[in-house]
């Protein structure tokens, strides 16, 4: 088991990697930190107005940190900030066309990729591929869920 662990940690690494790459790819149209597109991706998701607790807690970042990443993101015309009608000190991020087209576009650059790798790939060997990704992803994420300390 030990040398199955150290392949996959090494496989794991890789993957790290190569994840980490296709999400710069995505990340590079914005010319944003990581946490504005992920605002950003989380807003055109959810087609909601969001309010600025929804998205700290969502980003597992702090209220000061939100409000910096909106001011960002506010700058650029990519999301409005409007407060709320019945409780003065809220306020809800609201993303614009520009911001949506954005995260659109940056949405399917993430697909194009996935798409030339999968041409890459033996069609014989797709099933397989994905099956043995999604068995370990889900143990991965139960392993994680029992390890992991409710704060």
């Amino acid at each position: 088991m030990a040398n199955y662990a150290d392949k996959f940690h090494e496989l794991i690494t890789r993957l790290q990697v190569v994840l980490s790459d296709i999400d710069y790819s995505q990340k590079a149209c914005l010319q944003a930190g990581k946490m504005e597109c992920n605002l950003l991706n989380y807003l055109n998701k959810s087609q909601a107005p969001a309010n600025m607790n929804e998205l700290a807690r969502v980003l597992e970042v702090s209220h000061s940190r939100v409000t910096r990443i909106m001011d960002n993101l506010v700058s650029k015309k990519l999301v409005l900030r409007k407060p709320s009608e019945t409780d003065r000190r809220c306020w809800f991020a609201i993303i614009t066309d520009k911001g949506r087209k954005l995260a659109d576009n940056s949405q399917q650059t993430v697909v194009d990729h996935q798409i030339k790798i999968i041409k890459k790939v033996p069609e014989k060997d797709l099933d397989t591929i994905y099956k043995s990704l999604k068995v370990y992803i889900d143990k991965y994420e139960e392993v994680l869920k029992e390890t992991l300390v409710e704060v």
